[in-house]
């Protein structure tokens, strides 16, 4: 362990950075829609084991390992964020590691409930101590009972005290902002964040808090941003189609193309208004929504450069198409979390309106095709138990030179047991 010691720290401090970081977590976009490297898995796969036992192995050791583990804060407690910054605040006036714990923090991602006003006091504070943050993402979640008894997700409005530190301290340094879940910023929170921090390269925007009675007039510029994602994703619901601020902010960046000059990826239900496909369009390689969303070919048309189509099933009202470039397909589940139902049903409303999806994407004109994904998860992972079909559409997909996997990226040419006579009349040779 002495020699060990005497190494240089730009020696080991990557080999201890790998073991403990989880694979994309520092990744200032979100991940290729057809990478098996997930979100959940990233705030799932935290070897705490490991993290513990490399923290005592020495006093260097401990040192960079803290830094190390303190990159990334995953915050689901009021317990825990009132902890973290009392370390933060100890850390940064004591000095008592070479860097202030929190300069080392890259990316934090907030899951809390209904969290209280001392709770985001605290966060605050976090944030104060946080300059060098590159990833926040919000997932705040609250919950209320109606007179009904019934619990109901009710809007909330992330706290101005929150934006003012994230732009005070972290605005040089954002590269990624999402709010995917029921907290949301005002729109002149909003504002002020796109205004200052202007290395932002990934948008998310589930929604936008409050009324908007007058009609944004402001021209906004987005120099670095490549991926935009509107809508409570991955279902983005009916209620997203008549979402006026969402719509508000698109009509607002619809201009001039030089306000999103960097703009690759594109994906909510339908507040893709025809104005701002007309002016961004041509930049946009990756688009997912729903397959019934009235704008699809519109959304298609305006995409010359199109890559890649992932549509949301089973929104599975998908016409022909025709696309000179479109390379990648996906059917992706409207929810993820574990489905359980009968066969007979799964079969009638699951497997019936897939085999219409694949036949009509069979059928379009896409002469670039060469990958068609179904994420086999929530409410489709039970498709493996249907083998012969899909044997049957590998072997299609495979004779016309398209690979045809799952949602880890693995061929459905594998042989399965069973049978599937409940989709025998279905079926097309």
């Amino acid at each position: 362990m002495g020699a060990l010691r005497n190494l240089p720290v730009e020696l080991w401090r990557p080999i201890l950075a790998s073991l403990v970081r989880s694979p994309g977590v520092l990744s200032s976009d979100r991940q290729d829609p057809f990478s098996e490297v997930r979100d959940i898995f990233i705030l799932l796969n935290r070897d705490v084991k490991t993290h513990s036992a490399l923290l005592l192995v020495c006093k260097v050791w401990h040192n960079v390992v803290t830094e190390l583990t303190h990159e990334h804060l995953h915050l689901t407690s009021a317990e825990q964020v009132a902890v973290i910054a009392n370390r933060f605040e100890e850390s940064h006036a004591g000095h008592s590691i070479k860097n202030p714990l929190g300069s080392c923090t890259r990316r934090i991602d907030l899951q809390l409930s209904n969290p209280s006003d001392q709770c985001l006091n605290a966060l605050a504070r976090i944030l104060r101590c946080t300059p060098n943050i590159e990833i926040l993402v919000n997932s705040n979640y609250y919950m209320a009972m109606n007179p009904a008894f019934h619990i109901t997700p009710p809007q909330a409005q992330t706290r101005t005290e929150i934006i003012d530190a994230l732009i005070e301290t972290c605005s040089r340094s954002l590269r990624r902002v999402e709010w995917t879940s029921n907290e949301y910023p005002s729109w002149s929170d909003l504002m002020r964040v796109l205004r200052t921090a202007t290395g932002i390269t990934s948008l998310t925007l589930a929604n936008i808090y409050g009324n908007l009675t007058e009609r944004p007039s402001h021209y906004l510029t987005l120099p670095n941003l490549k991926t935009l994602v509107l809508g409570d994703s991955p279902s983005f619901s009916h209620a997203s189609l008549g979402n006026v601020p969402l719509n508000a902010f698109l009509t607002m960046l619809a201009k001039s193309p030089e306000q999103l000059p960097s703009l690759q990826r594109l994906e909510g239900f339908s507040p893709f208004s025809p104005d701002f496909l007309r002016t961004h369009g041509s930049k946009v390689r990756i688009v997912r929504t729903v397959a019934f969303t009235p704008l699809l070919h519109e959304i298609i048309a305006t995409c010359p450069n199109l890559d890649t189509f992932v549509t949301i099933f089973p929104h599975h009202i998908l016409d022909l198409l025709s696309h000179p470039s479109l390379k990648r397909i996906g059917i992706f589940p409207i929810s993820e979390d574990p489905v359980g139902v009968p066969q007979p049903i799964f079969s009638a409303y699951i497997m019936k309106p897939l085999e219409d999806l694949l036949c009509q994407i069979d059928e379009s004109q896409l002469p670039k095709l060469t990958q068609v994904r179904i994420r086999n998860i929530g409410t489709l992972a039970n498709i493996t138990e249907h083998p012969s079909f899909l044997q049957r559409w590998w072997k299609r997909w495979d004779s016309r030179g398209v690979r045809f996997d799952d949602k880890d990226g693995r061929p459905f040419n594998l042989v399965y047991s069973g049978n599937d006579s409940v989709l025998d009349s279905v079926r097309r040779p």
